[in-house]
């Protein structure tokens, strides 16, 4: 294998290479951009130095934006009977998961696909209905008698519905238990916190136990949220982070959940720094780019014996 490309992506790839048994039998500078012609003489030196080692493969580290002096390198390549590659490196990694596919009778470069297939979305739907119901029916008893407690703990209404964004950024209500002596959905949303003396003394044990989240089966119900998924945030929240996280808005991508990956490793509650939240996002994002059948049922039994599911509640 022969490597083109600047000499640290080359040191770093070559190394990785070797440790799958992939040996470099050439490395070389990529043409400068002065060096852009087709017949240019560092390109046929480059082409006469790698003749005689007889590479299976050429790769080229591409750390910039298809150029002409790339163009005439690949061109030039085709006279050497190697399979030829462009790995991107650097600011191009995010080509690093794209491929090929048809998209009619064309091939496209796919940088992203949907998360979820066709056949996925009608069994996580499948699975969403059948658990929403079941859980209703069996919690009927509980929410009746929460309802009853909230009513003599505290003067204001049972429920709340508070503006969240769900899936494809869309607007949703989602439905909660109050726990609040008053809610907020404003500019000014202030996340709930240790010993907050906005939180009544229901509320306390609704949230510590997060009977307040059960009634969102019902959200489920209408199609708004999933069991499982990225965990809503208030709209105000959304719009905070959004401009200073870039891939925040991809945890959109699937419809949010009652429960979630960062939940039940702990990531949950106030999220008062910026780094809190990253590591929020990082675990919704492994989330949504890895999303099986199988990952959504050990999340919902995580979330039922796992008391990490339960820290921070507040």
């Amino acid at each position: 294998m022969a490597l083109i490309g600047n000499k640290r992506r080359r040191d770093t790839f070559s190394a990785r290479l070797k440790d799958n048994g992939i040996n470099t039998v050439g490395s070389f500078d990529f043409p400068t951009r002065r060096d852009n012609g087709i017949g240019s003489n560092l390109i046929q030196e480059i082409i006469a130095e790698i003749r005689p080692l007889r590479p299976d493969d050429i790769i080229i580290l591409a750390e910039q934006e298809i150029s002409p002096t790339m163009l005439g390198l690949i061109s030039s390549f085709a006279e050497i009977p190697a399979g030829v590659h462009i790995v991107p490196v650097g600011p191009l990694d995010f080509l690093s998961s794209a491929h090929i596919a048809h998209f009619g009778n064309m091939q496209t470069i796919q940088l992203y696909r949907q998360p979820l297939s066709n056949f996925d979305l009608v069994i996580k739907r499948i699975f969403d209905l059948a658990f929403a119901t079941v859980s209703l029916i069996i919690l009927s008893p509980l929410f009746l008698v929460v309802s009853i407690a909230i009513k003599l703990d505290s003067p204001g209404p049972i429920f709340y519905r508070q503006a969240r964004h769900g899936f494809n950024n869309d607007e949703i209500h989602v439905l909660k238990f109050r726990s609040m002596s008053s809610t907020q959905d404003s500019v000014e949303f202030k996340q709930a916190t240790e010993n907050d003396p906005r939180v009544t003394r229901l509320g306390k044990v609704l949230r510590r136990t997060n009977i307040d989240e059960l009634p969102q089966l019902v959200n489920v119900l209408l199609g708004e949220m999933s069991i499982v998924g990225p965990r809503p945030h208030a709209t105000a929240h959304n719009a905070l982070f959004d401009k200073v996280i870039t891939p925040f808005s991809r945890r959109h991508n699937v419809k949010p959940g009652i429960t979630g990956w960062a939940q039940i490793n702990g990531y949950r509650g106030a999220t008062d720094t910026l780094e809190k939240m990253k590591q929020r996002i990082e675990f919704d994002l492994q989330y949504v780019d890895n999303w099986s059948f199988l990952f959504d049922l050990k999340i919902v039994v995580m979330t039922l014996f796992t008391r990490r599911a339960f820290v921070n509640a507040y």
